[in-house]
């Protein structure tokens, strides 16, 4: 028989016996709901949404079945599939197992709500229980080819069963690998019964993850073995839970949903990467806690998000999984860049960051400079040309100010003054300027004026000469 390796804290009485093997949802509604979440800050959660957010990466949940309505999840459940024969699809969980899990990998935070590790990321729910902790014989393995073949390119496994591996199971992780899917899994509890590491998580080429504690210490409830890969929190993983609602969930249920979003993190980061090369990132950023190198509890280490999003790791042909588990075993050391994180280096996919907004604002603020210097050049080019005119003309300052009140440049002396006259029958002369009169003409009656009878424009009196007469 499986069993979902992964429990929700009860506290309500009255709760059904078969609600008590996985728990039910401790409400809470004081506190804050993100403030519950210490693992998010034990990942440095901010810091990897700034790089990542699991954008357009489809996590399959095979699982209880997921409750699309949940306000932490909707519009982010797919259809997905029922692998006991049943008709119907995913998006229904009345035992809220496959919710909290989903809620852990994808919950986008609404209001007072909860974070997920990657909340850009889809969930495919294939349910495969028809009843609560009950999954038929064949389920599971079907399940699992069910998220593949729906487009499922991390696939998280939060159940298990001791002893060895189901021959379909295993064909059925053949299947999801050979198809460049990451598969996660639960190590299993120690409360379920499960001493050393579960199936599907021992079967070579999955991630195995166990559970930590705040700060990093080994979750005493538990599985190990050389099997191990990973290690992530597993007690009181606060996220979604049945009935709308919110609680704590402690068990590598919820560790493997973590690993399982720090994939979608990385897939979606690096969309050309093949499956080993995320499992082999994972792996190799992986902080190294217990014993030296790979051993029975942690695995490779403690996961690290932001190393595994930054960190400088060469490619690999082959799942690095797939070799015999052998305790002690390190892969080389990759170059983290946590200690010198530049986010600017890294783009979301989902809108600019802090530092490109910064990046942006110091160059519009560049062009207003700018602008404002070529205005002010063309103001004072404006005014160099009036005092080089003045001088031309040998006017003084004041009737400079004046001609530019409103009467266009001055007039250099020889040349006709243009614009209206002051008066009629004022004409403006030709000769000297006489600034004496309103608008610099001189004033009525002086200066040159028509003789009686003729018109300004009349040529003077006198025999014509035409062009080229030499005649005197």
């Amino acid at each position: 028989m499986r069993k979902y390796v992964g429990a929700l804290r009860p506290v309500a009485a009255g709760l059904t016996a078969g609600l008590m093997v996985l728990g039910a949802v401790q409400p809470v509604t004081a506190a804050p709901r993100r403030a519950e979440q210490w693992y998010l800050d034990e990942l440095r959660i901010d810091r990897v949404h700034q790089i990542s957010t699991g954008r357009g990466v489809l996590v399959g949940v095979v699982d209880t079945g997921v409750d699309a309505t949940h306000p932490a999840l909707r519009g982010r459940v797919l259809p997905g599939d029922r692998s006991y024969g049943a008709k119907g699809d995913g998006r229904e969980d009345p035992h809220g197992h496959g919710t909290h899990m989903a809620g852990i990998i994808a919950a986008a935070k609404v209001g007072d709500g909860v974070d997920g590790i990657a909340p850009g990321a889809r969930i495919l729910p294939i349910k495969q229980e028809p009843g609560p902790g009950t999954i038929p014989d064949g389920a599971s393995a079907r399940g699992i080819r069910m998220a593949v073949d729906g487009g499922a390119k991390v696939l998280n496994l939060s159940f298990g069963h001791a002893g060895a591996p189901d021959p379909d199971e295993e064909e059925a992780i053949r299947y999801a690998l050979e198809r460049d899917v990451v598969v996660v899994a639960s190590a299993g509890n120690l409360k379920a019964g499960d001493v050393d590491i579960a199936s599907p998580a021992r079967i070579p080429g999955v991630i195995a993850v166990t559970g930590t504690t705040r700060g990093g210490g080994f979750w005493s409830g538990s599985a190990q073995g050389p099997e191990a890969v990973v290690a992530a929190p597993a007690d009181g993983i606060y996220n979604a839970g049945p009935g709308h609602g919110y609680g704590w969930g402690d068990g590598t249920s919820d560790s493997s949903a973590i690993v399982s979003g720090v994939a979608a993190l990385i897939r979606s980061k690096y969309p050309k990467l093949s499956a080993p090369d995320v499992i082999n990132r994972i792996i190799r950023t992986a902080r190294d806690a217990g014993a030296p190198g790979r051993d029975p509890r942690f695995g490779f280490g403690l996961i690290d998000p932001v190393a595994a999003l930054t960190a400088d790791v060469p490619s690999v042909s082959a799942n690095p999984l797939l070799a015999p588990a052998s305790p002690g075993a390190s892969p080389p050391p990759a170059a983290a860049e946590d200690d010198n994180f530049d986010v600017t280096k890294y783009g979301d996919r989902g809108g600019p960051t802090d530092q490109q907004v910064m990046v942006i604002g110091i160059g519009i603020a560049v062009a207003l400079v700018v602008l404002l210097a070529l205005v002010v050049f063309l103001i004072w080019n404006r005014r160099r040309h009036r005092r080089e005119l003045a001088r031309v003309a040998q006017l003084p300052d004041d009737v400079l100010d004046r001609a530019d009140g409103g009467h266009g440049p001055p007039v250099p002396a020889g040349h006709a003054t243009p614009g209206p006259y002051p008066q009629s029958g004022a004409y403006p002369q030709s000769g000297p300027y006489h600034p004496s009169g309103p608008d610099g003409y001189p004033p009525p009656g002086q200066g040159q004026q028509p003789a009686p009878g003729r018109s300004p424009y009349a040529p003077p009196p006198g025999p014509r000469t035409p062009p080229g007469d030499n005649r005197p």
